[in-house]
């Protein structure tokens, strides 16, 4: 199998579906080398991968993830994002914390840091969350206090061999960059996802598209940030029951004012958690403040909290200074060390 799909790798012809789904399905049974998994690699890197490849991907990659299935009548939301942008602090973990406030069931999947000081599993550690949870753990958190981080390593068995060799190979494939982002254990079919490249933006809505998502913003700052960006203006792909709208925003629009990078750009995991707690405690304002209302704003829209940006912009802010997400954030830091109290 595997070297028939090669070679129609290095002859530039597509892969089926099923040859796809047999990769990925003998990558997790540890039938393919850590050689023959970086020759793949390489290989797709230099032919190139279309949609339907993608899609496909995407939906083997998800079927040999360790699921979850938490009890929730809403659907659920995850504000996990491509990373490798300009560095800001974590400001999609607030957004994620704020959602959950708003009453929004989040599943917020991510990592530690690849491309930047800080990622989503490094500061919500700095802040005392227990990021080691297992499935049934995640589950119960969603459905008893509405938000749990699904620790990527722990539920993507195929994505922890894969990564590997491209970090050695120094190279980016379309696992962490593309694929990573959308394969949310739970399913999640609500989306805030930053990307890194314009050329992404299309990619990344199609894919989700195929995968069944039912309502999702997919943005990217042109300043070259993948969150809805103070910068300047921010593309958006808003995917809402099969149809896409594309538009462009800036902070201006909403009565806010730009910043610079380094108004908002990241530290350390206990830096971020600093600014992330002081964003919700009311001790830190204007620019970071204003990046986590205004990205919570996409997200309330997207979990049908709010009609559009202004009516978001004002929720989001409304939780935020009423202590909302602040409480959010503390029930998550007990509930999360509680539960594994239990299982010990």
């Amino acid at each position: 199998m595997y070297k028939q799909i090669m070679t129609k790798i290095t002859t530039g012809q597509k892969l089926t579906e099923e040859e796809i789904f047999s990769l990925i399905a003998a990558i997790n049974r540890s039938q393919i080398s850590d050689v023959q998994i970086a020759g793949f690699q390489v290989g797709l890197l230099m032919k190139g991968t279309s949609l339907d490849e993608l899609s496909a991907f995407a939906k083997a990659m998800r079927a040999n993830c360790v699921l979850l299935r938490p009890h929730v009548t809403a659907e659920l939301m995850d504000t996990c994002g491509t990373g490798g942008g300009l560095s800001t602090f974590n400001i999609s973990t607030a957004t994620a914390l704020v959602a959950a406030a708003a009453g929004i069931p989040v599943a917020k999947h991510g990592s530690r840091s690849i491309s930047s000081l800080s990622g989503s599993a490094d500061v919500l550690e700095a802040l005392g969350v227990n990021i080691n949870l297992t499935p049934q753990q995640a589950e119960r958190l969603i459905e008893d206090i509405g938000i749990a981080f699904i620790y990527a390593p722990l539920f993507h068995p195929v994505m922890c061999k894969v990564l590997p060799p491209e970090t050695e190979l120094g190279i980016k494939t379309i696992f962490y960059t593309i694929i990573g982002p959308l394969i949310n254990p739970a399913f999640a079919p609500r989306h805030l996802l930053g990307v890194y490249k314009p050329e992404l933006l299309d990619t990344v809505t199609y894919v989700a598209r195929e995968l069944g998502y039912t309502n999702a913003m997919f943005v990217h700052g042109l300043d070259g940030l993948d969150e809805i960006s103070l910068l300047g203006k921010t593309r958006i792909n808003y995917l809402k029951n099969g149809t896409v709208r594309t538009f462009e925003i800036t902070p201006e629009e909403f009565g806010m004012k730009s910043c610079s990078l380094e108004d908002i750009k990241t530290g350390t995991p206990t830096e971020n958690a600093d600014t992330i707690r002081g964003v919700f405690s009311g001790a830190v304002t204007g620019p970071r403040k204003d990046a986590v209302v205004l990205n919570a704003a996409g997200a309330l829209v997207v979990g049908g909290k709010a009609e559009g940006f202004p009516d978001g912009i004002r929720l989001a802010r409304e939780i935020i200074e009423s202590g909302r997400a602040e409480q959010k954030l503390a029930e998550l830091v007990a509930c999360s060390s509680a539960v594994a109290e239990v299982s010990a």
